[in-house]
């Protein structure tokens, strides 16, 4: 059988007509996701699974944003093209805003601090601080009315003050911080309508989705398989 491109995959989750109250996300593989809402597309921690056929693909993405500076979630070469095919703002942990800005001085690289908000656009960014070996930076993203948490590959934070709509969240394999107790207790506070797993094995993801089920049976808990996407309808799980 003829197996589509991936370039073709990411042109086609582009194409998609997105109502209000809707997010779709597409899973690149580790902590990489796309997200869309009606006006907006964010980016994260993409690191070098964009290849080059699939970075103009790309265009629309309004923000890009890096939890930490590991090489499963940033590269700088990579992140200079993209740059280059979006000219989207760059927002960093500050390890990776001082390699962006070695590589490209013409990148919009923002270096934020945790525990303040951001407004890039009509893009709210709330960065939170992360536990991880080394520095990392978690995100809650607000794009029209809707609000997205990313969690990279950390450990289990207090998250109670920042609940969101939509919650990605690692589940362990290879981040030595992550787990599926850790996802859960993430998730837990954030108590969002859809939970979405990243970064672990297919074993811990089962586990993770266990849990959640079992505690908070309102919470919609999806699994995305690598350069696939979903449509959420914010009106319909809640």
């Amino acid at each position: 059988m003829f197996r589509k491109s991936k370039a073709y995959e990411i042109g086609k989750f582009f194409a998609l007509p997105m109502e209000k109250n809707e997010l779709a996300v597409f899973y690149l593989g580790v902590s990489g996701f796309i997200a869309r809402s009606a006006n907006q597309t964010v980016l994260f921690d993409p690191a070098g699974m964009v290849k080059d056929d699939e970075v103009k693909a790309l265009k629309a993405v309004n923000l890009l944003l890096y939890t930490h500076n590991h090489l499963d979630h940033f590269s700088s070469g990579k992140t200079e093209a993209i740059f280059k095919a979006t000219d989207a703002p760059i927002v960093a942990e500050p390890k990776v805003a001082k390699k962006t800005r070695r590589k490209n001085t013409r990148c919009q690289t923002c270096e934020r601090q945790p525990g303040k908000t951001y407004t890039f656009g009509d893009v709210t960014v709330t960065a939170i601080q992360g536990i991880h070996r080394g520095p990392i930076m978690l995100y809650q993203v607000k794009m029209d009315d809707i609000t997205l948490f990313h969690g990279g590959d950390s450990g289990y934070v207090s998250l109670r003050e920042h609940p969101s709509q939509v919650a990605i969240v690692p589940v362990g394999r290879m981040s030595p911080t992550a787990s599926p107790e850790n996802a859960f207790k993430m998730v837990a506070d954030l108590k969002p309508n859809v939970a979405i797993s990243m970064h672990g094995s297919n074993k811990q993801k089962r586990q993770f989705e266990q849990k959640v089920k079992e505690a908070m049976p309102k919470t919609t808990v999806w699994t995305i398989e690598p350069y696939t996407f979903k449509t959420i309808s914010l009106e319909r799980e809640a």
